[in-house]
């Protein structure tokens, strides 16, 4: 199905009329997997390739539970959210996007290592470390921030050990780059490709610095982690709104990534770190945005859906 449908690109002018065109055959596809499969319910979770499964699904009564991730609904739920049977999302102020839909606020769900410390008492030792990741896949833009500030980072933040994700493909450029700066404490920085130790990494930091993906804030918000966003400023800038959110609720500062600069990243770790009681409170409003037991409700949801409810 997704090679049938292909990328959607990202303008809404040019994705509604590539969708039409594909849809046929990806929707005889899907027809013939949800023939097979003879599901008892679908859910899904956004993007071009929902569309035709989803649709399949309504035209033979099977429901459908769509999960947005996003403060903003994508263009395939909420071309979807009408006809599927509840959308679940992450972010109360999601249902205003989506007026036809049955909409149920249930969290965005997080890997069960972070739902666990979530109620688990922190680490306290100081100065905590600073985690700096840019996603999955690592965001160019903020390695290279962060390998510009690094000098004074380390000056205004004294001791102050610093990880820093820069995901696979940009690491060895990364480690190159780093042995050629004349570091205050080059053993306080520590370049990772990517973890599979998230959930300690990010339970142990003082500041997380990153992108502001939807499961990336569902996650650190179950650690309440104070947090610096720095949205991605592509994919129709929805990180914007997923950020604000958190920004609203005392979690997070934003800076607009054409306005981050090395210089801004200094200042901006340092005001957050010069004060211990705001980065208490940071803290504290962070947890707060958090629903560790968002996976059990979308599991209820499906298996209520299932058993023939609505």
């Amino acid at each position: 199905m997704g090679l049938t449908l292909g990328s959607m690109g990202s303008s809404r002018l040019t994705a509604t009329p590539r969708l039409l065109t594909r849809l046929p055959v990806a929707y005889a596809q899907a027809s013939r997997v949800v023939s097979r499969f003879r599901p008892d319910v679908v859910l899904a979770t956004g993007g071009y390739v929902s569309v035709p499964v989803a649709l399949v699904a309504q035209r033979r009564h099977i429901p459908v539970l769509l999960l947005e991730q996003n403060a903003l609904p994508g263009r395939a739920v909420s071309w979807l959210a009408g006809r599927a049977t509840v959308v679940a999302t992450s972010f109360s102020e999601t249902a205003a996007h989506l007026p036809e839909a049955r909409v149920v606020c249930t969290g965005n769900p997080v890997r069960s290592e972070f739902s666990e410390l979530s109620s688990e008492l922190l680490p306290t030792d100081e100065p905590r470390p600073m985690l700096v990741m840019g996603g999955s896949q690592g965001a160019r833009h903020l390695n290279d921030l962060l390998l510009e500030a690094l000098p004074q980072l380390m000056l205004a933040c004294p001791g102050m050990p610093i990880t820093h994700l820069t995901g696979p493909f940009d690491h060895s450029r990364v480690v190159r780059d780093a042995a050629t700066i004349a570091l205050p404490a080059p053993g306080l920085y520590q370049p990772l490709p990517f973890s599979d130790q998230m959930a300690t990494l990010a339970a142990r930091a003082g500041l997380v610095v990153m992108r502001a993906g939807g499961s990336s804030l569902a996650e650190v918000a179950c650690l309440g982690r104070p947090m610096l966003l720095i949205p991605y400023p592509h994919a129709g800038n929805h990180q914007m709104a997923n950020a604000t959110s958190f920004a609203e609720a005392g979690a997070a500062v934003v800076v607009d990534d054409l306005e981050m600069t090395a210089e801004r990243l200094v200042a901006e770790v340092s005001v957050i770190l010069g004060n211990p009681s705001r980065c208490a409170d940071m803290a504290k409003a962070s947890h707060s945005m958090a629903r560790p037991g968002a996976a059990d409700a979308v599991a209820a949801l499906l298996g209520d859906l299932g058993r023939g409810g609505r």
